[in-house]
């Protein structure tokens, strides 16, 4: 009896041993540039109604990559855009809240009614219409109903954005669906309403994947974080060449400042004796 019930326990500890292989959470790294051009979009008429106000427009990439896991496993993206030391002012962005379906076209209903009858001679020799099958012989009648009528497909939402606080911050949520990969690089666009002379700033970009850590028992299966990173993201007007250099290095100090003081930058902190980490808009003004 004890070898039998051995016997049956192996194959139970090798199903479980596999499985938790199979069950790996999956894990995501993010990445962004130090610093981004921004171009100026400004048409005529806004010039009118806000002078002293002009619109750029940013362009942002955000690339991630699965290191552990599978893709089946992520269930959705979520990206926030701010900056703590000088609110934006959101004009628009890119991408908005979206929905598709998993089917090609509109679902096509048929409703089809036949009824059949014949005329035949009964066992007393009358003539009757009958319209089940029996001992009938005569002619024979069927018309046929069909009524065809379409429905939208069902959809679902694979990506929703929109803007928090009084519109001083943007955020973008991505679902994952089998159209919809969320691994590899992505681009969201903003446009931001900023003084006319403007010429550089920074923002604080939150990226985190959340995804399911699988149990042996589907039942017990959890959504967890599965990736987070912030990143500072410096912002320059394109064609201006010192904006462009004070905002890289502005970038790149931030950075390094945030890993010496182990992940978390501080906005009064100091990468170096005498150079106080502020904004590449306050450095260009010194």
């Amino acid at each position: 009896m004890e070898r039998v019930c051995s016997g049956m326990m192996l194959p139970l500890i090798w199903l479980t041993s596999v499985s938790g292989l199979a069950a790996e959470t999956p894990r995501v790294q993010f990445d962004m540039p130090f610093a981004v051009a921004c171009r100026e979009v400004t048409p005529p008429n806004f010039s009118l109604a806000s002078p002293g106000q002009k619109l750029i427009e940013v362009k942002l990439e955000i690339s991630s990559l699965l290191v552990a896991g599978q893709e089946r496993d992520l269930t959705q993206y979520f990206i926030r855009i701010e900056n703590p030391a000088r609110p934006l002012s959101v004009a628009d962005y890119l991408p908005k809240t979206l929905h598709e379906s998993r089917m090609s076209g509109p679902v096509t209903i048929t409703d089809t009614t036949e009824k059949n009858a014949s005329l035949g001679i009964n066992v007393a020799g009358k003539y009757e219409l009958i319209s089940a099958i029996g001992a009938t012989a005569g002619i024979g009648q069927k018309n046929t109903s069909c009524v065809k009528y379409n429905l939208l497909p069902p959809l679902e939402a694979v990506a929703a954005s929109g803007t928090l606080n009084r519109g001083s911050t943007v955020f973008f949520k991505l679902r994952a669906t089998p159209r919809n990969v969320l691994e590899g690089t992505r681009e969201y666009g903003l446009v931001l309403r900023v003084p006319s002379s403007w010429r550089a700033d920074s923002m604080r970009v939150h990226c985190e994947a959340e995804g399911i850590q699988r149990s042996i028992v589907s039942t017990f299966n959890e959504e967890v974080s599965c990736g987070r990173r912030e990143f500072t993201v410096a912002l320059y007007l394109e064609g201006d060449e010192q904006a462009r250099l004070t905002a890289e290095d502005f970038a790149r100090r931030k950075s390094a400042d945030a890993r010496n003081s182990g992940g978390k930058a501080s906005s009064r902190g100091k990468s170096e004796p005498g150079w106080t980490l502020s904004s590449p808009w306050e450095m260009l003004r010194r």
